[in-house]
């Protein structure tokens, strides 16, 4: 598996390299953030809660991130998930610019 992705040519200044960590950083920031905010729920549960840290693969210069949440009971599943793949995109887009990716979201429990 490859631990880089390249941008050839980079603002014709010449290649530029991302790291795979830069992408686990990147997403570790952003669900510790969601969850830290999914918090308000009764009793003070969170919404949403990873299972395990996020899985970066970076595989034909595109980079997958696949994300593992268990969601409470009675919150709406498809909002909270769209919600937290946004705010993935987002941060990989504002921080990475030109590189593809995706944000797969899998549910693994209700609680």
């Amino acid at each position: 598996m490859a631990q880089y992705v390249y941008i050839e040519n980079y603002n014709k200044l010449g290649t530029m390299a991302f790291s795979k960590t830069v992408f686990e950083q990147i997403v570790h920031i952003v669900t510790d953030n969601a969850m830290n905010q999914s918090s308000g729920t009764k009793a003070g549960k969170k919404r949403i809660t990873l299972n395990s840290p996020a899985r970066i693969t970076i595989r034909n210069g595109q980079v997958l991130v696949n994300v593992d949440v268990t969601i409470a009971k009675g919150e709406n599943v498809a909002i909270l998930c769209k919600s937290l793949q946004e705010e993935i995109a987002n941060a990989l887009t504002a921080q990475t610019e030109m590189v593809p990716f995706r944000v797969d979201i899998r549910v693994v429990n209700v609680k």
